[in-house]
């Protein structure tokens, strides 16, 4: 857990956690809400709701800095709560706006399965024959909704996932590599340098703390 501040009148909380830890939370989300999430990303809290969540975070934020037993499992369970008060809330907030529009819960669920498969797949094509559409219209409808390429969402998705495993495993950078669908090592180092501006190794030696997880 760390603290982000832009600007005098922002600042942050941020919670991330590796996949490890998401595999042992073992939480599971309705699809529908998942690609809801993906397109509209940011909710309202209410001065209840955002006093809960502050709670939740103080809470955390002491179990992470101590060494109490059981402190590994005690954080899972938090975690696991606080994810759990967030669906819900989210899933009333939700009942509150417009129903999503055809091209945003289309945008949703192409970036939900880029999430999910961004490690096998680098292509457009292959998300456009599994929403049954045509690559063109696919392409349309994400920029529409996202502002970005289709391209450039497949992208970003795997940098995000390769900075996370450079940071929180231990694999090796060509077992990363194979986990992420790079044809090589060589073929991965060459695209994450192109878009992060340095080398994996470089990136995992410095901890991300130039540039962060959520670039």
């Amino acid at each position: 857990m760390h603290y982000k501040s832009n600007t005098p009148d922002f600042r942050a909380r941020i919670l991330a956690y590796s996949p490890a830890i998401a595999e042992e939370l073992a939480l599971s989300i309705p699809y529908d809400k998942v690609h809801y999430a993906y397109v509209r990303p940011v909710m309202q809290f209410d001065k209840r709701g955002e006093q809960t969540v502050m709670h939740y975070l103080d809470f955390l934020e002491e179990l992470m800095d101590g060494d109490a037993p059981n402190r590994h499992a005690a954080i899972l369970h938090l975690i696991r709560s606080l994810l759990m008060y967030l669906i819900d809330f989210y899933t009333e907030s939700i009942h509150l706006q417009k129903p999503l529009s055809r091209s945003e819960e289309l945008a949703g669920r192409f970036l939900s399965l880029v999430d999910n498969h961004c490690h096998e797949h680098h292509n457009v094509d292959w998300y456009a024959d599994q929403l049954c559409l045509t690559p063109k219209y696919v392409a349309n409808v994400v920029k529409e909704v996202t502002s970005r390429t289709a391209g450039v969402c497949i992208t970003v998705t795997i940098i995000r996932q390769a900075k996370s495993l450079l940071i929180t495993s231990s694999l090796s950078i060509q077992q990363i590599a194979d986990r992420l669908g790079f044809k090589n090592q060589s073929h991965f180092g060459t695209f994450f340098r192109r878009e992060v501006g340095e080398s994996p190794r470089a990136f995992r030696e410095g901890k991300g703390t130039a540039r962060g997880l959520h670039d």
